[in-house]
C-alpha cells in the first residue's frame, strides 16, 4: 500500500500518545511551543533543560517538571530533541544515548543533525521528524486559536509504518497538523530548509532590500521614501502572495506594478542569481554549508553577533527604526482620538 504524501487531522491515532511521556529537550523558541500545546493536548509532558538557565527557569514558571536533559531522557518514551542545530549532537551523545529506554523514539523539529549524520541512529532504533513551517510563537498562537501550522513529516529507522503512525500522533497533538502535514524526509527538510532561508527569505530577500534602498538614496530621493517603497510595503505583497498566491497578487495589485513586476523581474533576478542559487544548494547538499556554520559556533557565536551588529550599523537600520517609532506614535494617537470620540 503506498503511504499518502498529505495528512490532515482525522488520519492521526491521538491514543498513540497515551500513557507516554514526552520529553521536550530545550525550552526556547519552538520547545516552549510543543511543551505548552503537548501538555494542552492531555499529554504528559516532561521538560529537559540545563539548570540553571533561563529555559529551565522559564519551563519551571510554566509549570512543567524541569528535569536535567540526561534525567528527562531517562524518563521519556519519545524524545523531542529541540536544542539549537549546533549542539544537538553533543546532547544526544551525552544526555540521550546514555540514557534512553530500550523502545523510546528521538523525535525532531528540524531535520539537520539526520540530514549531516551528526546525529547517528544505532542500530534498531527509531526517529520521526515533525517540522512546523514557522515559528513557535506562530505555531503557539495557531494551536490557542484553534488551529495550526502545516508541517513536514519524516521517520527513520526501523517499522516506519508504526514511526509514522506515532509522529502523526504527536504532530497532532502540538498543533502541527492541523495546519496540514506533509510526507518528507530528514534530508529533504533540511536542505529545503536552508536553502530557502539563504535564497530567499532571511538571505536573498534582505539584500535585495538594502540594494533597492541604496539605489534609491544613492540618487537622491529621501532614506524615508526608499525605505516605505522598498520595506514598509514589502508586508502588503507577502500578505498578498499568503492569501492569494503569486497569480492571485498579480490580480490584486495595480496594472502598473503587475505590468512593471513582469518586465522587471527576470533583469533583477538573472543567470547570475540563479547560477548562485545553485552554488548555493550545492554548500547545503554537499554539507559544506553545516561545516562552515558549525566550524563558526565553535566560538559561542562571537564571529556571527559581530557580523549582525555591523549589519545593524547600516543607516536603512537607523531610518527604519525611527520610522517604525514615529509611526507607532501616529497609530497610538489615533486610537486616543478615536477612544475620546
Amino acid at each position: 500500500m503506498t503511504t499518502p504524501r498529505r495528512f490532515e487531522r482525522s488520519d492521526a491515532r491521538p491514543e498513540l500518545l497515551s500513557g507516554r511521556r514526552v520529553a521536550v529537550l530545550g525550552y526556547g523558541n519552538q520547545g516552549h511551543a510543543h511543551a505548552l500545546n503537548l501538555r494542552d493536548s492531555g499529554v504528559d509532558v516532561v521538560v529537559g533543560a540545563r539548570p540553571g538557565g533561563t529555559g529551565a527557569a522559564n519551563a519551571a514558571r510554566d509549570g512543567f517538571e524541569v528535569l536535567a536533559p540526561a534525567e528527562a531522557s531517562a524518563v521519556a518514551d519519545v524524545i523531542m530533541l529541540l536544542v539549537p542545530d549546533e549542539v544537538q549532537a553533543r546532547v544526544f551523545t551525552e544526555d540521550v544515548l546514555p540514557r534512553w529506554k530500550d523502545d523510546a523514539v528521538v523525535a525532531f523539529g528540524h531535520g539537520y543533525a539526520l540530514a549531516f549524520e551528526r546525529v547517528v541512529l544505532p542500530e534498531g532504533r527509531r526517529a520521526f521528524l515533525v517540522a512546523p513551517k514557522g515559528q513557535g510563537h506562530a505555531l503557539r498562537t495557531a494551536y490557542r486559536n484553534g488551529g495550526g501550522l502545516p508541517s513536514l513529516i519524516g521517520v527513520a529507522g526501523p517499522d516506519p509504518d508504526d514511526t509514522l503512525a506515532l509522529a502523526l500522533a504527536y504532530a497532532d497533538a502540538c498543533g502541527a497538523l492541523a495546519g496540514g502535514g506533509f510526507l518528507s524526509s530528514f534530508r529533504e527538510e533540511a536542505v529545503s530548509d536552508q536553502f530557502g532561508e539563504q535564497a530567499v527569505l532571511c538571505g536573498g530577500l534582505v539584500e535585495l532590500i538594502v540594494a533597492a534602498w541604496e539605489t534609491l538614496v544613492d540618487r537622491g530621493h529621501s532614506p524615508e521614501t526608499a525605505y516605505f517603497e522598498c520595506v514598509h510595503e514589502v508586508k502588503i505583497i507577502v500578505d498578498l502572495l499568503y492569501t492569494h498566491g503569486i497569480e492571485g497578487m498579480r490580480e490584486k495589485i495595480s496594472t502598473t506594478a503587475a505590468y512593471g513586476g513582469l518586465r522587471a523581474g527576470r533583469r533583477v533576478i538573472g543567470d547570475a542569481s540563479r547560477q548562485a542559487m545553485q552554488d548555493l544548494l550545492d554548500d547545503i547538499e554537499s554539507g559544506r554549508f553545516a561545516r562552515a556554520f558549525e566550524d563558526d559556533q565553535r566560538d559561542g557565536g562571537a564571529s556571527l553577533r559581530e557580523a549582525i551588529d555591523r549589519e545593524a550599523a547600516h543607516p536603512l537600520v537607523g531610518t527604519g527604526q525611527a520610522l517604525r517609532g514615529f509611526l507607532q506614535r501616529c497609530r497610538l494617537d489615533s486610537s486616543s482620538e478615536a477612544e475620546s470620540d
